[in-house]
This record gives C-alpha cells, sequence and structure tokens, in this order.
C-alpha cells in the first residue's frame, strides 16, 4: 500500500512540473508578443544617496528607440540613435536575437553578452533596469519606454 501511494504521489510531482513548464514558455511567448514593434526611450531615473532622481536626457537621447521583431519564432531587436549636430546623423546596430525569461531579457550586442532586467507598467510603457557609473559611482538606473504609435 505504501509503494502504490509513493508511486501516486512521484507521478503528481512529474505531471505538476511539467505544466508549469508549459505555463512558462507560454508566458514567455506572451512577453515575447508585448515587446513587439518600436519604443522610443523617454526618461532615464538613478538613483543616488538613497533617493530617485530624473536625469536630463539631451536632444539625440529623446531619439533612441528599441525595435522588437518576432520571426520564425524568435525575438529580434535592433537600436536606433540620433548623433551629431542637431540630432541628424541617423545609425542602428545589428539585428539580436533576444531571449525574454521571467522578468528580464539577455542578447549578444557585439562581443558584450547583456542581461538586463525589464517591468512592464503597462500596455504601452516598460523599463529596462540595469547598473551603471554615474557620478563615479555604480547605481541602479531605469530606463523607461514607450510604445511609439
Amino acid at each position: 500500500m505504501k509503494k502504490i501511494f509513493s508511486v501516486l504521489f512521484l507521478c503528481l510531482v512529474i505531471i505538476s512540473c511539467r505544466s508549469q513548464k508549459i505555463t512558462g514558455q507560454q508566458n514567455d511567448e506572451n512577453r515575447a508578443k508585448y515587446f513587439s514593434g518600436t519604443w522610443t526611450f523617454i526618461q532615464k531615473t538613478y538613483k543616488e544617496d538613497g533617493k530617485t532622481k530624473v536625469f536630463n536626457l539631451h536632444e539625440c537621447m529623446k531619439q533612441y528607440e528599441l525595435i522588437f521583431k518576432n520571426k520564425d519564432q524568435k525575438t529580434i531587436m535592433t537600436k536606433t540613435f540620433a548623433t551629431g549636430k542637431d540630432c541628424k546623423i541617423k545609425s542602428k546596430t545589428d539585428d539580436f536575437l533576444v531571449t525574454i525569461s521571467g522578468g528580464s531579457f539577455s542578447y549578444r550586442e557585439d562581443d558584450l553578452k547583456k542581461a538586463e532586467q525589464y517591468k512592464i507598467y503597462s500596455q504601452n510603457k516598460f523599463s529596462i533596469i540595469y547598473s551603471d557609473i554615474i557620478n563615479g559611482k555604480v547605481t541602479e538606473i531605469e530606463d523607461l519606454y514607450q510604445r511609439k504609435k
């Protein structure tokens, strides 16, 4: 009798784990669909002395965009930039293959592997959270993006 209950318990655990894996894959697919489109950089905040401060964006930074495309069940991202006097020089990166999992996405840009956390605020706004150096200190930075219409 004990063996029967042990086998039944083991089967239930296996079934339970398998259903969670399928749900996780579906959530990642939904997240990939969420990101699909063009996103414009609208705000940068950072933490200094325990307070959140807004970084003043210069005009060229306001033209920075992330473009996500879904192709052959893969997510592709391209970054666009504006530089030069009056931000008239436009450039873009090569396409990156992006892996979206949980609350983060990872990709390889040139020879750097990047893993960045994201936070979804609404259907049309999300942010990327990472650490960088501002004013000589490593700090948490949050870049806010808005869906381009």
